[in-house]
């Protein structure tokens, strides 16, 4: 027992031995290179570095000269390494004069980073070092010196008071992280404006507030952005004007275009106002034009109600209108009796159908609620009008009026039109209404006669040119018949046209919607036969549309054949006196050789010529014949000749080319001498043929 603890003792004295060695070694090596760390110590000497810590505490001052940092207990250093490092510490931080990373400084300079927080922060808190450390003890800590604060709130408070704003990103630059919490701090008894990119003092704001009030009160416009900084943006200023544009509540209404410019509604009012002669004078010649499209059916039948309903019943109807159209969007009325003021053989429906127009006019409120828009101009068009009379004006500011004065330009020329009718409408009289019956019964007798005329010369042929003969004719002389007849039953709901051949089938639609429903029935079938392969068929249905609409049809006798014969020869003569075009030249001949042949006047299309030609084979001598069909070889050579020349590529060779052309030149050559031979078979006749005498 003696012995052991006799061994214990002696174990103990050793290590106690051990430690003081190893405390003298520190202490050794922290005299010189001024401090020790702890985890070196571990590594060397195989020691924990908690049990080092505490051998170490009770030897310092004793063995080991120096001291364990408070911040940092892993490391030993000496008072001479921390006065050094104090000093420098000390040194490098007076000669800062703006904000400086922290973490640069250690990097670059090789500073104990724990060391360095608590001497800078005892430093700073002694007053040693003017400045303040902003972020902690991190990575992105940063002293900033009082020196560097003071330029930059005087280089603030300069550039404000010169400028009157300032701009977020310019203190960012500065160093000041958060602009917005700066500027409300420094200047909290000032009124200031706080945008996207800038905050904007009372002196600008007065003075965009000034340019817009001039600007209204002299009926122009103004653009701000010229007004302000150019370092503002396009959505600063539309905020600051914004702002500004609430003091202006109850001043005269304003418009903003592209968010910085401020126009006066007189300045609108007066573009407006260069396009009254403009829809004056568009709207006469569209009325003579083609005023199917001017105007809408609803708008007619309400215009003709408002003017023929009797005073009696006169505000009924506008209250069940007004219903109407806020039912529907449209104010319409219906088909009236008073629609029509030509009546002949119906006039007796007149009292029923007044009767019955409160209630068609809400039915077809309904049905037929959609409303055309009729347009004065592309926005384009409206563009150059401005150009033309606007000086000094940027081309944005154009665009923008422009598109804003469409949809009331638009609704101020629908007006125009309404009124240009309504006009045209009350000047015409009775007079002249009765002398265009006449004309227009005279018209439609002469061109059914002519079609009754062009069916018995059409007869002559087989049937399948037949077909082709109706067909053209249905396309040309019929649909002149009936685009006649539509076009006058247009004018009492003033959508006819001036010149009747430029009706359209889509047109005849529109008009027939506008009809009374006595009539609509007969014209469609009437509309519905041009598209068909019979004459039979179509003169039955113009047979009962002339009769639904009272048009007296003129039926011709053998001496009105016999004129009617006669002046469509001699047209034909005159108009292949005057032409040189070869196919021409052979289609008017051979129709009139037809007809001297037949005695029946012919309306055929181009096509059938060959046929025309092959029937005049027993008709006219044989000489005659030959000379036509040679002719017609010539005509059909050149027509292809022409078609290949036109498709032509840029592939063919030159040689190709040439002869190509050499063939035509000589086909031209060669109709040419046999153009005047071909007219003088008809403009200087002989007897043809046994069957003529």
């Amino acid at each position: 027992t003696f012995r052991t603890v006799l061994s214990s003792f002696c174990a103990c004295i050793h290590f106690r031995h051990y430690l003081d060695q190893v405390a003298e070694e520190t202490n050794d090596k922290l005299q010189e290179t001024g401090q020790v760390k702890i985890s070196d110590l571990c590594k060397t000497y195989d020691l924990p570095g908690d049990f080092l810590k505490q051998a170490f505490s009770s030897r310092l001052g004793k063995i080991i000269h120096g001291e364990i940092d408070q911040d940092n207990r892993g490391v030993i250093f000496t008072e001479a390494f921390v006065t050094r490092h104090r000093a420098r510490i000390r040194g490098l931080f007076s000669a800062i004069t703006r904000p400086t990373a922290v973490i640069n400084l250690i990097t670059r300079h090789g500073f104990q980073e724990q060391l360095l927080y608590s001497v800078l922060e005892e430093l700073v808190n002694s007053g040693r070092l003017r400045g303040t450390v902003v972020g902690g003890r991190q990575d992105k800590a940063v002293f900033v010196p009082d020196i560097y604060a003071r330029t930059q709130s005087s280089w603030v408070d300069s550039f404000f008071k010169q400028n009157g704003y300032l701009e977020f990103d310019a203190l960012l630059r500065l160093g000041i992280p958060d602009p917005v919490n700066y500027i409300k701090k420094r200047y909290k008894s000032l009124q200031l404006l706080f945008l996207k990119t800038s905050c904007v003092g009372q002196e600008i704001m007065d003075q965009v507030e000034a340019s817009v009030d001039e600007a209204i009160n002299s009926g122009t416009w103004v653009d701000i952005v010229p007004l302000l900084p150019s370092s503002l943006s396009i959505e600063d200023a539309s905020m600051l004007l914004q702002q500004v544009m609430r003091s202006f509540t109850k001043q005269p209404s304003t418009l903003v275009f592209s968010d910085t410019m401020v126009v006066s509604e007189k300045f609108i009012n007066n573009c407006a106002e260069l396009f009254n002669d403009l829809m004056h004078q568009k709207a006469e010649k569209e009325m003579k034009s083609n005023p199917v499209h001017l105007i809408s059916e609803e708008d007619l039948k309400q215009s003709f109600l408002i003017e023929n309903a009797s005073s009696s019943k006169k505000d009924k109807k506008d209250e069940r209108r007004k219903k109407a159209n806020e039912g529907s969007g449209s104010v319409r009325g219906g088909g009236g009796g008073n629609a029509r003021e030509f009546k002949i053989k119906k006039t007796k429906k007149k009292g029923r159908k007044d009767a019955d127009s409160d209630e068609e006019s809400q039915t077809t409120s309904t049905n037929r609620s959609k409303h055309l828009e009729i347009c004065f101009m592309s926005q384009e068009e409206i563009e150059d009008v401005l150009r033309k009379h606007i000086r000094d004006c940027p081309e944005e500011l154009i665009l923008e009026i422009a598109d804003h004065l469409v949809r009331p330009l638009t609704k101020s020329y629908q007006e125009v039109l309404r009124s240009v009718f309504m006009s045209s409408a009350s000047n015409s009289s009775g007079a002249s209404r009765k002398k265009t019956i006449k004309d227009l019964q005279e018209e439609v007798s002469s061109l059914y006669n002519n079609v009754r005329l062009f069916e018995k010369g059409a007869k002559h042929f087989t049937d399948e040119t037949q077909t082709n003969i109706t067909k053209h004719m249905l396309k040309t002389v019929c649909t002149d018949i009936t685009n006649l007849i539509f076009n006058f039953l247009a004018a009492d709901v003033m959508m006819a046209a001036e010149d009747y051949t430029v009706i359209t089938s889509e047109m005849r639609k529109k008009i027939l919607s506008a009809l009374q429903e006595e009539m609509r029935g007969p014209l469609t079938k009437l509309h519905i036969s041009l598209n068909g392969k019979s004459l039979e068929e179509f003169v039955s249905a113009l047979d009962a549309a002339t009769e639904a609409c009272d048009i007296m049809v003129k039926k011709g006798d053998k001496k009105k054949e016999r004129q009617i014969l006669f002046q469509h020869r001699q047209a034909l003569v005159e108009q292949l006196k005057v032409t040189e075009d070869p196919a021409l030249v052979l289609h008017l001949t051979s129709v009139l050789l037809f007809q001297f042949s037949t005695h029946c006047m012919l309306h055929a299309p181009g096509r059938c010529v060959p046929q025309i030609i092959t029937f005049l084979s027993t008709k006219i001598p044989e000489d005659q014949h030959s000379s036509l069909v040679k002719y017609q070889g010539l005509v059909v050579k050149q027509l292809i000749s022409q078609n290949k020349k036109i498709g032509q590529g840029d592939d063919d060779s030159l040689d190709n080319k040439l002869e190509a052309e050499e063939s035509t030149e000589a086909i031209r050559k060669e109709l040419q001498e046999l153009t005047t031979s071909i007219k003088d078979l008809v403009l200087r006749p002989r007897k043809s043929s046994v069957t003529e005498e």
